[in-house]
């Protein structure tokens, strides 16, 4: 017990990391995503502040001059470059100012800024495309850094446009710097909360979680329980005993491994293994355990333990993945055998297997209507119907295995029950954490 429940608890911690992974990406992400705008909206607001000093400061010179005020806007840039270049944030590297008729009348240029001048055309292209109405438009410098591109129109009083401003603000790497080493913190705090938040949830996720795993053994235990109690009762009904159950399903789980069947197929074939034939407690006693053989009439109402099978276990959730056994394992690989006739690689793989098991064993075995055949005689008679009854793949690889387990099980009934107890505890006792995962 305690085995498998730490199955389950190394399956909570290992989904608890996922979980938390997950959201802190998309936590983190989401942090990001937000102080990366704001970091956005500081520089849009730092640079729609330097735009709107120069702004008013010309519209100030064209109402109180009383001289022509075209000739004082040089002066005003110039005073802005003394300003914005002892600006710890960014600074204009290049500002152009026109008058109504088209006149410059205001010019700065930082010489020493790289490929200026191909920024400045791509700044005319896109003035040009909007009308001059750049609202703070970014470009990317040839530094990597941000350069917003302005372009803008400034009005009277009376709401004519006296002149144009164009212009490209860059912003100081220090100050990219700073709004990084910002971002990336309130990333690492979002992430850290998160991963605070999930360990501080384990341990009563833990114990939830383990009061769920005991519950769900128990249930497994019992299922498991019910399934071998149900196959042992129609095996002794049919036969006076349940080791046929025990040798078959045996015989199945080692072909199964022997042609690499996974874990999830072994454990649906053991299943239709224990349930195979469930549907002959729908058939009467003088059918069933009659003594010589059926005639037609007969033959047809034992057939339909077959579709009386699948009725059955259809209603239980947990059984339902056996139907591949408890419906096909009386097809025949030619197509003739029955209900649904089908051939080949239509039947389900575990009912080719099963089918081999489920005849070899019938035959080493002495049944109410007839002597067990020796083991030669069996594996003879099999190998006549590979082909035509049995899949000649699977009956190949059969053959190749089953001498040492018939005679280790054939006629020793408690090493069958032996080993049959340590292929249900592999396969579903185990790592019940992969039960979950199939259930999920």
């Amino acid at each position: 017990m305690k085995s498998r429940i730490g199955s389950l608890r190394k399956s909570l911690i290992a989904r608890l990391i996922a979980l938390s992974t997950v959201v802190s990406i998309l936590v983190g992400g989401g942090v990001f995503w937000l102080e990366r705008g704001r970091f956005e909206a500081v520089i849009a607001e730092r640079t729609h502040l330097s735009i709107e000093l120069l702004k008013l400061r010309i519209q100030d010179i064209e109402a109180l001059s009383h001289r022509p005020w075209e000739s004082q806007v040089q002066q005003a840039v110039d005073d802005l470059r003394k300003v914005s270049k002892n600006s710890a944030f960014g600074h204009f590297v290049w500002l152009s100012i026109h008058n109504a008729n088209g006149l410059e009348i205001g010019r700065m240029e930082d010489s020493d800024y790289p490929q200026l001048q191909t920024l400045i055309q791509n700044h005319d292209r896109q003035a040009a495309a909007t009308g001059n109405k750049l609202a703070l438009t970014p470009l990317i410098g040839p530094d990597g850094n941000p350069v917003y591109a302005i372009g803008l129109n400034i009005m009277d009083a009376d709401g004519r446009i006296v002149a144009t401003l164009r212009g490209l603000y860059s912003v100081a790497p220090q100050a990219i710097a700073e709004l990084w080493r910002n971002i990336i913190h309130s990333v690492a705090v979002s992430v850290l909360l998160v991963m605070l938040v999930t360990s501080l949830h384990y341990p009563v996720v833990r114990r939830l979680f383990d009061h769920l795993g005991r519950l769900s053994i128990h249930l497994l235990d019992a299922n498991l329980e019910t399934l071998q109690a149900f196959g042992s009762a129609i095996a002794k009904r049919d036969s006076e005993t349940d080791a046929h159950n025990f040798r078959v399903t045996i015989y199945a789980v080692r072909l199964a491994e022997a042609v690499g069947l996974n874990a999830g197929g072994i454990r649906t074939l053991i299943k239709g293994a224990f349930l195979h034939d469930i549907g002959k407690i729908a058939i009467r006693d003088h059918i069933l355990l009659k003594p010589g053989k059926l005639d037609a009439g007969e033959f047809e109402i034992m057939k339909t333990h077959v579709l009386h099978g699948l009725d059955i276990i259809n209603h239980c959730q947990w059984l339902r993945d056996a139907g591949d056994v408890v419906g096909n394992h009386h097809e025949r690989f030619d197509g003739s055998g029955y209900y649904s006739g089908l051939k080949t690689q239509e039947i389900p793989l575990t009912a080719r297997i099963f089918a081999i098991v489920d005849v070899f064993d019938a035959l080493t075995s002495a049944r109410p209507y007839k002597m067990a055949l020796s083991y030669e005689d069996s594996i003879d008679h099999l190998r006549r119907e590979a082909g035509k009854h049995f899949d000649p793949e699977l009956l190949n690889v059969f053959v190749g295995i089953v001498e040492p387990l018939y005679h280790r099980f054939a006629r020793h009934e408690e090493d069958a029950r032996i080993e049959l107890a340590d292929i249900i505890q592999r396969y579903f006792k185990c790592d019940i954490s992969d039960l979950f995962d199939e259930n999920l």
